[in-house]
């Protein structure tokens, strides 16, 4: 995608600027606690907000769906507001003085990736935690690197995942491998090593992987041939067996320019948006059944769409979204496509249902950002789109602060300590 983008990037851009009520960062954990069991914290910041909660202050709060998202090179918490049709934005606090440039949600952690790619960090809201992670000793991470975060289902081991598919790479042996780190341990560990594989995962500035039942899921395509038309599909990373899974068919074939995202119902269910770049209309699919082996599809939403609502799904533009499954009501966040020298690009959520269009809210300006290209390795000014990475969160009591600096381990490679 980026081989598109000239200084600007002014078509790739949808970044969500804070439309905020006076909740502090905090206070998004009260409502959290309105969705979920109470849970106990030694925190005293959360247990006061637990309190809060047994006494009914936060009982009363309308059905909201809350998670977190990237914007404008930041975390944020979201929250929607059903009723009021109310899309909220905040900045957090702990993480504010971190660039980053990929986020992922799995089992209430929250795994950030450096804008400048020096180093990971894993939060746990739930516990005000935060772990800053470095590379495996002698090695840098790499502006190629994917990632995923996700769990055992033996142990509900926590790990991340780092796949290195680095086609630049000198000379005819390209770089393929994939790298384990455990929470728990504190270490990385090396995979053993797989054939170069004929697939290719898509990953660019609307699109990543998604979490469902401790496994991640990617969009990926046949790699390019000279070929317009190639093949598109799912592939499923085990956190179990620790390995990626066979082709899952996608409910439609898509092509380079439509718009392609993936979300997750309740960390349950996947759901995939498709759009089609030729025509007015998208489509939301969302899972039967979802075993890293297998899926099967079920069409959630088809919307047409019309120029009285200004939306254009775009993947230059944005296309992230979550679903509320009960209400059939889908939040899709776009930029606009004010090309104006005068006027600012504007971020906007846009909510469907099943007759259409129902609302939508501008939710602030853009900001530039700098960032390094992947393919010419050179600093540019871009407008990145927004990406959710959560809509339901719900509270862990996995530890993830900062463990002490021991030889070899990945603190320490940090130079931490």
């Amino acid at each position: 995608m980026f081989s598109m983008i000239d200084g600007l990037i002014s078509r790739k851009t949808l970044i969500f600027q804070k439309r905020m009520s006076d909740l502090g960062e905090k206070l998004v954990g009260e409502k959290i606690l309105t969705k979920v069991p109470a849970v106990r914290s030694t925190c005293k910041t959360w247990e006061a907000i637990t309190k809060s909660w047994v006494m009914g202050k936060a009982a009363a709060a309308p059905h909201e769906f809350l998670g977190f998202m990237m914007m404008n090179a930041k975390v944020y918490s979201l929250r929607y507001n059903i009723g009021e049709d109310l899309v909220d934005v905040k900045e957090v606090d702990l993480l504010n003085q971190l660039e980053i440039s990929e986020v992922y949600h799995c089992d209430g952690l929250v795994l950030c990736v450096a804008m400048d790619h020096s180093k990971l960090v894993v939060w746990n809201p739930y516990l005000y935690q935060t772990r800053w992670i470095g590379p495996r000793l002698g090695e840098n991470f790499n502006i190629r690197d994917i990632y995923s975060i996700g769990y055992s289902d033996k142990k509900r081991d926590h790990k991340i995942l780092r796949f290195v598919d680095d086609y630049s790479a000198p000379g005819p042996t390209h770089v393929f491998r994939s790298e384990i780190y455990e929470i728990s341990s504190d270490s990385w560990r090396v995979l053993e090593a797989k054939p170069k594989p004929k697939w290719e995962i898509q990953i660019d500035e609307h699109q990543r992987g998604v979490s469902v039942k401790g496994n991640t899921y990617f969009f990926a395509h046949e790699r390019y041939n000279n070929c317009a038309d190639v093949k598109d599909f799912l592939l499923c990373f085990d956190f179990t067996k620790e390995r990626f899974g066979p082709r899952l068919p996608l409910p439609f074939h898509s092509y380079n320019e439509d718009c392609v995202t993936l979300s997750n119902v309740r960390d349950e269910q996947l759901a995939v948006l498709f759009g089609d770049f030729a025509s007015s209309f998208f489509e939301i699919w969302i899972t039967l059944t979802v075993e890293p082996d297998y899926l099967s599809w079920n069409k959630f939403l088809r919307v047409e769409t019309t120029a009285l609502t200004l939306f254009r799904l775009d993947a230059f533009l944005g296309g992230s979204f979550f679903v509320d499954e009960e209400n059939k009501v889908a939040v899709v966040f776009e930029l606009d496509e004010c090309l104006s020298t005068f006027t600012p690009h504007q971020n906007k959520a846009f909510v469907f249902g099943q007759a259409g269009y129902i609302h939508s809210v501008t939710l602030g300006q853009v900001t530039k950002i700098q960032l390094l290209c992947p393919y010419s390795g050179e600093h540019i000014q871009a407008f990145l789109p927004p990406l959710v990475c959560s809509s339901s969160y719900r509270p862990s009591l996995v530890q993830v602060k900062q463990p002490l600096c021991t030889k070899g381990n990945a603190t320490c490679s940090m130079g931490n300590g």
